[in-house]
């Protein structure tokens, strides 16, 4: 049995629905945040650029020659006034930083203006840039923050929209692991007709399909078994009856292996019948009160002739001896749980060895086969499964222990499969009634 594949979050729809989400409104995001960054950036470089214009020529205005009249510089205000009679320049008043010329630290603008008088008086001035790069900065942590916190909220608002519009795939996907092959019912379509409808839709059509096939299956397999019954009943009447009358050895030892044969195809035509039962859902219990031990002894009286040509033998205890080891069950399929039992203990033990039944009354009721195998079996319990056989016997269909274990769990017992030490062990369990 292939082991299911490792699921991780990543690997889902949501996840990756999320992810295209996130990839497109983050893309969006991006760029309005850095469409709004650059405006931002422009209306601050305009802002300061009039800022130093005006401030400028707000100096150069109260600056005169006939008279001389230069303004004393205000605090944060720096510049310089020169005068250019076209003969000499003179410098009448400066208080510019040494490092003016600094871009990162300041923004300087010169303007001029041409007296009456003659000359030409230039202003430089100088305002600090710390601010503005300040702002700028500001701006660019806002939009370093932003766009991860964008993506974040982006990709969980599409993680959460997603997990909504995917709750109804997840809602079909739920009713799909209910379906029961023994009861098929159909899944509830959704309102909309949408994708998640026309997905019934589809899949509806095919449970109708899978339903179809294994009804066939089952009547099938029904009427096959039935018919083969009759001349498989009448086959090994006659083998024994010629096997009685036969005082050659090797014709009653050929006959005997006949017998084993047609014995073989018997139980496999009535595992077929029992399967039908099991898998089409007509499968009903009449329970009564069974004497466990009486039909164990029964029951392995059939096989004396199987194990004695085995060189096996049956070693049957009672615990405690005087028990009361009545259950309360349906007789027939009992019978059958005990038989397919007994068959694989004698079939799989090794020549000469004994085949240990113990019929207990504990705090429950049941019984424990134990047997010598060749392999010590590896997980036992997997033998439970239908079709499934262990890797060291070929024989057999891989149906007795599966049927077995369906008809305990309808009789309110428990089947468990044990092996250790090359030793195989059986035990049938009865809850209290």
């Amino acid at each position: 049995m292939k082991s299911q594949p490792t699921s991780f979050f990543y690997q889902g729809l949501r996840f990756r629905f999320g992810l295209l989400f996130n990839s497109l409104l983050f893309l969006c995001v991006s760029f309005i945040v850095y469409s709004l960054y650059k405006n931002a950036k422009t209306e601050l470089d305009r802002s300061f650029s009039l800022q130093l214009s005006s401030a400028a020529n707000t100096v150069l205005q109260k600056t005169d020659i006939d008279p001389i009249s230069v303004p004393l510089p205000k605090s944060g205000e720096f510049y310089r006034i020169m005068y250019d009679n076209n003969v000499k320049q003179t410098q009448l008043i400066s208080n510019l930083p040494k490092d003016v010329n600094n871009k990162e630290k300041w923004r300087m603008i010169s303007v001029k203006k041409y007296p009456e008088n003659g000359g030409r008086i230039s202003v430089d001035f100088a305002l600090s840039a710390e601010s503005y790069h300040s702002g700028i900065q500001k701006l660019r942590r806002l939009l370093y923050i932003y766009l991860p916190v964008a993506f974040l909220v982006s990709f969980l608002g599409g993680y959460l929209l997603s997990g909504f519009f995917l709750r109804p795939l997840r809602r079909i996907i739920h009713n799909a692991n209910k379906v029961d092959l023994e009861h098929i019912t159909l899944l509830s379509q959704p309102q909309t007709r949408d994708e998640f409808y026309h997905l019934t839709d589809a899949l509806n059509r095919m449970l109708m399909r899978i339903d179809e096939q294994v009804k066939q299956q089952t009547t099938f397999f029904t009427m096959a078994s039935h018919e083969l019954r009759t001349p498989l009943s009448n086959m090994l009447t006659e083998l024994q009856v010629f096997n009685g009358g036969s005082p050659d050895t090797d014709t009653r030892k050929l006959l005997d292996n006949q017998e084993q044969e047609v014995k073989r195809m018997q139980a496999l035509v009535d595992n077929f019948l029992w399967m039908s039962q099991i898998e089409s859902g007509n499968l009903r219990t009449n329970k009564s009160e069974i004497e466990l031990a009486e039909m164990v002894l029964e029951l392995s009286e059939g096989f004396m002739k199987q194990v004695t040509l085995n060189q096996q033998r049956f070693r049957i205890e009672f615990s405690p001896v005087d028990g009361d080891f009545t259950v309360t069950a349906d007789r027939n399929q009992v019978e059958v749980i005990i038989k397919n039992l007994l068959s694989n203990a004698v079939k799989y033990t090794k020549p000469d060895t004994v085949i240990d039944i113990k019929i207990f009354q504990h705090e429950k009721k049941g019984l424990v086969i134990s047997n010598a195998i060749s392999q010590t079996i590896e997980n036992p319990e997997k033998l439970k499964g239908q079709f499934l056989r262990d890797t060291f016997h070929k024989d057999g269909f891989g149906l007795g222990l599966w049927i077995s274990a369906i008809l305990s769990e309808k009789n309110n017992a428990r089947l468990s499969l044990d092996s250790f030490e090359r030793r195989f062990s059986v035990s049938l369990e009865f809850d209290k009634t």
